[in-house]
């Protein structure tokens, strides 16, 4: 075969000039992301509040429940992505999944939270166990082929960082709402001066959630349904074509791999600085700045994440038209390093002499959240095209299983030290307001340096990571030099 012949693109393939996807199909991706994150924001956050301030199980017990959940997912997870990877059915490897685990997660999300305060703990627990296993089950059916076909929408470097802008938009999106679950359960109506004065449909705050939980639901299978629905598997004539990827030696080619464990390493790191202090920072909130008022602190705290959101949007908007092009892990260092400097804020901007102080915190991270996970997911991408360069096949499902695994293994352990951390800073929930002086300092001091010691981890390694532009460019010609343009 000459050289013209090997870089032909093969028949229903796009050219190189033709990278460039439309918006529809990027803005169909993005709302894939809607589900996504109530899998992981509309557990994670939500959960100690609901469970703890509602339903009066100790936090302790809920992050043991949460992180062997995580556990769970993370071992199902390599097995969808064997599944997905290897499927060849005509309409593609990923898509048909996605709309699986729209419908089952929109049928098991509600039924997390109907659990009853007038149960025993052990009821309790048991319940929150069970139906959790349940519903991380289809969110891995969901979640694999999701994130294995945002690796197979371009072969791009540049665009794919605009894919996950798009993507970014949406989670930011949802953030927007998720934040205000719990602090709606515990208001009877909303007021806003002589504009907006309405009574909200329940009576408690059980039935409060039940009904919120409904309507996530809805909005979950219609996410769903879209994103499996307009994008394209550019890749899947290749995978058709190459013969079955095993999994265990997938398995240990990876785990075995140094750009692989740096970069999830990398990722891992800013995952647990979050997953640590995020009931601390509501709790905090709630009980240091507002002296266990929930109802204004847990409002407040809806507020910071939606601030938190809007300077989101602000953050995508330079990333797409200014930074797009440039070498990702020097973005990826400089959003670690800023947030280093908001963790240690955090002991000035929680004020109870200034409470609206709280308010600069998301000014801190907005830059910092927004462009570290547009970065870091393109940065997966680009991975997949390593990948494929040393082992000569593709297996986006069972790089994007094990990625998760990886991810959720290390969430895992972050929310059981969560939960472990608030019930040894002494915190009661039934105190209420009256917790302890010790309490509240060990509460204000876990907020702070947790997360910067997990950000300073991520940021060494960000720092000597390989796989720069310059030599992804590289690669990418030496793949197209073998199997031609995607």
């Amino acid at each position: 075969m000459n050289n013209s012949e090997k870089n032909s693109p093969s028949e229903g393939e796009s050219t190189a000039e033709d990278k460039s996807l439309k918006f529809g199909e990027k803005l169909a991706f993005g709302a894939g992301e809607v589900a996504n994150r109530y899998g992981e924001n509309g557990i994670n956050d939500l959960a100690t509040p609901i469970y703890n301030t509602i339903l009066k199980l100790p936090p302790d017990t809920i992050g043991w429940v949460l992180g062997l959940m995580r556990l769970w997912d993370a071992i199902t997870d390599p097995v969808m992505g064997y599944i997905s990877d290897n499927w060849k059915g005509k309409f593609g490897r990923r898509k048909p999944f996605i709309l699986l685990g729209a419908i089952l997660m929109a049928i098991t999300y509600p039924l997390i939270w109907f659990a009853s305060p007038d149960w025993t703990a052990n009821a309790k627990t048991i319940y929150l166990f069970c139906f959790a296993i349940i519903f991380f089950t289809t969110y891995t059916i969901y979640s694999v082929p999701f994130r294995a076909l945002a690796t197979e929408m371009t072969p791009d470097y540049s665009e794919r960082t605009t894919i996950r802008v798009y993507s970014a938009f949406f989670s930011q999106t949802t953030l927007l709402f998720i934040p205000w679950i719990f602090p709606l359960t515990q208001m009877e109506r909303i007021q806003i001066g002589n504009l907006v004065n309405f009574e909200l449909p329940w009576a408690d705050p059980v039935s409060g959630i039940r009904f919120l939980m409904g309507i996530a639901s809805a909005t979950i299978l219609l996410a769903g349904i879209v994103c499996s629905i307009f994008p394209k598997e550019r890749y899947n004539k290749i995978a058709a074509k190459q013969e079955r990827v095993p999994f265990l030696p997938s398995f240990l080619s990876l785990i075995t791999d140094k750009p692989f464990l740096m970069l999830h390493g990398i990722g891992i790191g800013l995952l647990s600085s979050i997953l640590l202090v995020g009931a601390l920072g509501l709790y905090v909130n709630m009980y240091y700045i507002w002296q266990g008022d929930t109802a204004t602190g847990s409002t407040y705290q809806a507020f910071v994440q939606n601030i938190l959101q809007i300077l989101g949007y602000l953050m995508l908007f330079v990333i797409s038209t200014f930074l797009a092009k440039m070498e990702k892990k020097v973005l990826l260092s400089m959003a670690l390093g800023f947030a280093m400097i908001g963790s240690i804020a955090r002991w000035f901007t929680y004020s109870q002499e200034i409470p609206q102080l709280v308010f600069l915190d998301p000014f801190f991270f907005a830059p910092a959240y927004t462009t570290f996970w547009a970065i870091f997911l393109s940065m997966l991408s680009d991975y997949c095209d390593y990948d494929e360069y040393k082992n000569g096949k593709r297996r986006e499902g069972v790089f994007s299983a094990i990625s998760g695994w990886m991810m959720k293994a290390g969430a895992s352990v972050a929310l059981i030290v969560a939960g472990v951390v608030l019930q040894k800073t002494g915190f009661n929930a039934e105190l209420e307001g009256a917790q302890t002086q010790a309490t509240l300092t060990n509460m204000r001091l876990a907020l702070v340096f947790l997360p910067v010691t997990c950000l300073g981890f991520a940021l060494l390694l960000s720092t000597t990571y390989p796989l720069s532009k310059e030599r992804m460019q590289s690669i990418r010609e030496e793949l197209e030099s073998r199997r031609g343009r995607v």
